[in-house]
């Protein structure tokens, strides 16, 4: 997904108009979005763990992946 991909994503589901502000999001849901981005598609932990657990996986792999220079 593309910034502006990203950008109708998010105005066009908005439940309201928000001026020239963004739209509320949930948490979850844009860091789906960056891990899609950064990690891949197809990116998945095999461990049965909880949302959360894969959250922190999923952050230490991109910065593992990108790190600061």
């Amino acid at each position: 997904m593309n910034a502006e991909v990203f950008k109708q994503v998010i105005f066009n589901n908005a439940d309201k108009d928000y001026g020239l502000c963004p739209p509320p999001l949930e948490a979850q849901y844009g860091l789906n979005i960056l891990i899609d981005h950064f990690l891949g598609h197809n990116w998945y932990t095999v461990m049965p763990i909880s949302q959360k657990q894969v959250n922190a996986e999923a952050i230490y792999e991109i910065l593992r992946k990108y790190p600061k220079k």
